[in-house]
């Protein structure tokens, strides 16, 4: 970086002076969806009217059966908080209405609008040409994905905006040719890390760490464009590392996508 960029000493006032950060509102969701999307192939005929189909997935998934919503909520906005306060912004709950419209600085409202938490199977592709043969084999690895809608609202200056997010995790898959002494043949052996419930809890906690980061990151970077010299237009984002307390070229964070109608 250049050492006097315009953007990196306005990230860095942004980054320094906890009023130019501002206050936060979480309001969490009121519920989480939990689907099974692998699909199955059913002869709707046979399948009584009024058949609960969702319902029976649900019961067919190796992982979300045995996962709590309300854990994961905990777990996940547990997390979103304590990583904001962290970053230096004040953050309050909805049963704290009076003393966030009271607090200093910049009003946001972060509505987590939508939530679903999904399990599948991952196709996992090996493929590989040993002399004359083509080895190709596909692995079935189960995968969790959360997707996410957020609403965001700046009270001060009465801008709304619609955030989406995708993460997910799967098994973890670990494969190589080895001669088989025996028969003198390559054989692929392999190993899998199946998910367990905890790795989906573990994923609630990493994604709202992830998701304070964006935000963060984009206020840092609204900052910097709402305070950049008007004749000229930023060319440099950053995205701020809390651990490393060091900038770096802007990358990822939240799509922005269009509020429904």
């Amino acid at each position: 970086f250049s050492a006097c960029s315009i953007e990196r000493k306005l990230a860095l006032e942004f980054l320094r002076h906890a009023e130019n950060k501002g206050v936060v509102l979480v309001v969490p969701p009121y519920s989480m969806e939990m689907y099974n999307t692998n699909e199955y192939n059913f002869d709707s005929v046979s399948l009584p009217e009024n058949f609960p189909l969702n319902d029976f997935l649900f019961q067919q998934t190796r992982l979300l059966k045995q996962v709590s919503d309300s854990v994961f909520l905990e777990n996940y906005l547990n997390s979103f908080i304590a990583q904001l306060s962290k970053r230096g912004f004040a953050v309050f709950l909805p049963d704290d209405l009076d003393a966030f419209r009271n607090a200093p600085g910049p009003h946001y409202v972060f509505k987590v609008a939508q939530l679903e938490l999904a399990e599948s199977y991952f196709p996992y592709l090996v493929e590989e040409k040993i002399g004359k043969e083509d080895f190709r084999k596909i692995f079935e690895l189960t995968m969790v994905s959360l997707q996410n809608w957020f609403e965001f609202e700046a009270l001060d200056t009465a801008w709304q905006k619609v955030f989406y997010a995708e993460n997910a995790i799967t098994d973890e898959f670990n494969g190589e040719f080895i001669t088989d002494n025996a028969s003198g043949k390559l054989v692929y052996y392999y190993a899998m890390d199946s998910l367990r419930v905890k790795d989906v809890y573990q994923l609630a906690d990493d994604v709202g760490y992830l998701y304070a980061g964006y935000l963060s990151d984009y206020l840092m970077n609204t900052f910097i464009e709402q305070h950049y010299p008007k004749e000229i237009k930023a060319s440099q984002f950053f995205h701020y590392d809390a651990e490393l307390k060091m900038l770096f070229p802007f990358e990822g964070g939240f799509e922005e996508v269009s509020k429904p109608q």
